[in-house]
């Protein structure tokens, strides 16, 4: 199938026209025949924009939407001569319509936060798709006029769009899962990290103290599981792999390279001692101080050679209960969300 697909350019377009038909009706119009979107999808196109490329700017003429296929972008505003991001906006949803539905110029910046691929829908057949359709017309409309109050809100109270500069400006664009504690409510107990190293054979995949944090909202050092894993780019013996469920983890057949460890923009991987921990004795070190406490950290014995393999977060993908780190927390202060999870609360928060 794929050799014809490739060899035979009417194939590959009815297979390509058929995938966007589907993608338009899905995420956009599924008020709208098929067939009645026959002129829009002849002209869609895809297109891919690397890490930082702008999809387009503020002031620009609205000529077009653009359905995210893959990646996310930022939405963003020139606000007292600083581009203030607005908001985030994740795959599976569409960005310059506004432009299109009312014949102004583009209202603010949308950029890619990651490696990102959109279906470009051309603004004059998008128009003329509005014009046989007053129903999805209205839906827009109505959609556009609650994201314009929104966004107005956020240029006014400014905070808000600089916590969502903060996220972005980690690399929270790229995850699918995040640690956050809220320095609030967190009172620096280490249970998070306790639970961690005792749920995997004494190593804590996790760094609570280490990370940036912005107003009460701290970003600890620990796995966001990236939608493209840069950790996955050279592994040699291809052990690291995603569970159906999201999870990135790292299997027992890890050489200890440290590729991972190194290609790791958060330095979220550690090489660590392979090596299974001696039970822990929580009496005899309460009343006499012997043996190893509760989290600490498995070192190879004296004059005993270390072999160690990377280790990370697996969100404790095998534990019924959910990660162990959030768990434990007895405040509630760590929680793990996704970037949608996380735009969602700073909205509430905001409003």
């Amino acid at each position: 199938m794929n050799k014809l697909i490739n060899s035979v350019a009417a194939v590959r377009r009815i297979i390509d026209e058929t995938f966007l038909r589907r993608a338009i009706q899905t995420q956009i119009a599924p008020e709208v025949s098929p067939e009645a979107l026959d002129d829009l999808v002849h002209t869609a196109r895809i297109e891919q924009f690397d890490s930082g490329a702008v999809l387009f700017k503020e002031g620009d003429p609205g000529d077009c939407l653009h359905l995210i296929r893959n990646g996310s972008v930022t939405v963003s505003r020139d606000i007292g001569g600083r581009e203030c991001v607005l908001s985030y906006v994740a795959a599976g949803n569409y960005v310059g319509e506004m432009a299109l539905l009312t014949g102004s110029r583009r209202f603010a910046t949308v950029r890619a936060s990651i490696a990102t691929e959109t279906i470009r829908l051309e603004g004059t057949a998008f128009k003329a798709l509005l014009g046989k359709s007053p129903k999805l017309r209205n839906k827009l409309e109505e959609t556009a006029r609650k994201l314009l109050a929104s966004e107005s809100a956020k240029v006014r109270g400014g905070g808000t769009g600089d916590m969502v500069s903060f996220f972005v400006n980690q690399g929270l664009g790229e995850a699918t899962d995040v640690l956050l504690i809220d320095e609030s409510l967190c009172v620096r107990c280490d249970n998070c990290e306790k639970a961690c190293a005792e749920t995997h054979q004494g190593t804590s995949r996790l760094d609570r103290e280490a990370g940036p944090t912005f107003a009460f909202i701290h970003v600890p050092t620990s796995c966001r599981h990236c939608e493209h894993p840069h950790c996955m780019k050279d592994c040699p013996p291809d052990a690291i792999h995603r569970a159906p469920n999201g999870e990135v983890y790292i299997q027992d057949t890890c050489i200890g390279c440290g590729n991972c460890e190194e290609n790791c923009p958060y330095g979220v991987i550690q090489m660590a001692v392979k090596e299974k921990p001696k039970p822990v004795n929580l009496l005899s070190w309460l009343l006499f101080g012997k043996g190893r406490r509760p989290g600490d950290e498995i070192v190879a014995e004296p004059g005993k050679s270390a072999q160690k393999i990377a280790t990370k977060c697996d969100m404790c993908k095998d534990l019924t209960g959910g990660p162990a780190c959030v768990r434990a927390c007895p405040t509630g202060a760590a929680i793990r969300v996704s970037p949608e999870q996380l735009m969602t609360m700073t909205r509430k928060t905001a409003n």
